[in-house]
Formats: C-alpha cells, structure tokens, sequence
C-alpha cells in the first residue's frame, strides 16, 4: 500500500511532537525525511526516523536546542547547536548562509555541537529555492579508512552541491566519500555486492566486495583512494577544525558520547549568482552545459546520460503522483514508535 507524502509527513511530525519537540520544528524535521524517502533516498529517510526518535528520548539529543551565534560578521558565522536534531541545525544555518549570501554575494556557515544531519540534499535543494549555488557537508565519527591505516581513521565526509537552472529540475549531487553504512545495509538486505568503484576491506585487511564483511568489523574505503581521502580532509578542515569543534577521534556516535563536544558539526556554504550575471543568463548557459554534455555518444550499456539528482528528481515526480511505498520493515519500526509515543497511526 502507498501513503501520500502529506499523510506521512503529519505521522512523522506526531511522532516528533511526542518526543518533546516544538512544533515547528518537528513539522521540519518530517519534511526533510519524507522528502528524502519521496526523492528514492531510503537509507536517509524514513529509516532515520527511530534512530532520531531513540536519541530523543534517551536524552542523547536535546529535543528544544536554543541554537546561538557564536561568531558573526559580514559573509561567515559559527552557530551553536546545543546537539539538537542535526537536521535542524543544519537548515538553520543553511538559511543563515543563504541570508549573508544576499548581503555579500557569498556566505559560509558552519554549526558545530549538531548531530547526523542526512544527507546535503535537502540543504543544497533550499539555496537552488532562491536562485543560489549551496554546497553542503559534514563531519561525523571515524568511520572511513585512510591510506596508510587499515582501521576506520576519518569520516566518512557526506558532501553535496546544488546548482539551480536546469530546464526541468536543480542539479543535486549527494554523497558520502565513501560507501556509508546505510548503503552497505541495504545492499545486505537486496544480497548486493558491493560495486567494484566502491570496495572496502574486511577485518583481515584484504579487498572485499562483501556489504558485511566490511560494515561488520571491516573498513569502508574513500572513493577514488586519496582522493576521496583528500577530500574528506578539506570537510574536517571547514566543518569542524575551522570551526573550533571536536574532530575525527573527538567525534562519537550519541551512544557513546561524554560531552557535547562530541558531537558532529556541518559546513554551508552559499554563492549568489546574481553577483556574477543576471539568473536569467545563468540559467541559459546551464541549459546549454547540459545539452553539450548529453550530446556525447553513449557508451555500451548505457541509454541515456544522467546529470546528478535527475534520477532522484524522476523518483520524486513519481512518487508524489503514486505515494510513497514504506518498506515493511521500517513500516513495523514506525508503528512500534507510534504505540509507544500514543501517536495515531495514519492507516
């Protein structure tokens, strides 16, 4: 059975509402997790919503933060979390960024003592809403290996960009550094392997294509080797170093943390197109980018040339129009929170 975007958006809100959130927020916070699962995006939508939940009312996240500025000046701010819903902190200073971008052409952001805030997508999608390239990411706990070391050394550096003008929707790109946990899950659940561009090792060190071996006990491997290595260094630096918060070791997952140093911390950063040409002529040349580089030849295998988020875009178009299918498992997670919170199940 499909549920419309709008029936599970409410329940989520509930259930937010249950534990001890504001309204507003908890409204928040629903929208961006049924956006992911509407946008094909599983591993980071309605799948987050126990693990938030737990948190919540384990007392391991603060369900009212009273997020302050730490730093403030013309293009740049430090933000405080006070370990709210990362997703919260983060779209607070994604609207900070995009507000000091109008005033000086370009902002950056960061949010420090925040918490797992998904995945850049929604965050990139509000700055591609006013015209404006977004670029987002965030540190969490090490959980990715690095060269030289076998042992999960640096995080796994989720990081995303959006760019508005396509003729039909924003340009999005959305990715981990490496192979995140949610993904290796649910490649375990589908009998997967992983995808030669992607391998990690397991506990003995060794290359493995194997999903559990390398979540249970292995190492997930940058993408691209040191490169990916290299660009996660660059997200620990703007995220966290340059923002005065805990990092690699210093990060812990909420479980396991001591102080809310530990927690993790998210960069936004936001250019203002108008600065550079009028969006009218932006979006014209964006069109024109696009079709150069769809005009390629296609390689064997291939029916078409994808630019990133077009696949998700195709899935969310779809998805509004037929509702949202749960997976069984996370639909039985849900009801288990909505009897436990005393929240009305939606069907």
């Amino acid at each position: 059975m499909n549920v419309s975007p709008a029936v599970l958006t409410a329940f989520v809100r509930e259930l937010f509402v249950a534990a001890k959130m504001r309204h507003a927020e908890a409204r928040l916070c629903a929208e961006i997790l049924v956006m992911q699962e509407v946008r094909g995006v599983t591993t980071h939508g309605l799948r987050q919503v126990p693990l938030n939940l737990d948190a919540l009312t384990q007392g391991l996240m603060n369900p009212r933060p009273n997020r302050t500025m730490l730093l403030d000046n013309a293009a740049a701010f430090v933000l405080d979390g006070d370990q709210g819903v990362g997703m919260l902190g983060c779209m607070d200073a994604m609207q900070r960024t995009i507000a000091k971008a109008k005033e000086s052409g370009i902002g950056i952001g960061i949010v420090i003592r925040s918490n797992h805030f998904l995945s850049a997508a929604p965050y990139c999608l509000r700055a591609t809403e006013h015209g404006m390239i977004g670029i987002c990411f965030s540190n969490t706990w090490a959980s990715m290996g690095y060269p030289g070391t076998n042992l999960r050394a640096i995080a796994n550096s989720p990081f995303g960009f959006g760019v508005p003008g396509g003729p039909d929707f924003p340009i999005i790109f959305d990715s981990a550094l490496t192979t995140s946990g949610g993904t290796l899950a649910q490649w375990i659940r589908q009998g997967k392997p992983i995808p030669a561009a992607l391998l990690g090792i397991d506990n003995e060190g060794k290359v493995s294509s194997d999903p559990a071996a390398v979540l249970h006990g292995g190492t997930p491997w940058p993408i691209g080797n040191h490169k990916g290595a290299g660009l996660a260094v660059l997200v620990e630096v703007l995220s966290v170093v340059l923002g005065g918060s805990g990092f690699l070791h210093g990060i812990q997952p909420p479980s396991l943390r001591r102080s809310k140093e530990e927690c993790e911390s998210q960069c936004c950063i936001v250019i203002d197109i108008a600065r550079f040409m009028p969006l009218s002529e932006f979006r014209e040349r964006i069109v024109a980018f696009i079709a150069d580089l769809k005009s390629n030849p296609l390689a064997d295998g291939y029916t078409e040339i994808l630019l990133p988020g077009e696949r998700a875009h195709r899935t969310y178009l779809r998805n509004l129009q037929e509702g949202v299918t749960v997976e069984t498992e996370v639909a039985a997670e849900l009801h288990a929170w909505a009897e436990r919170l005393n929240v009305t199940l939606p069907c």
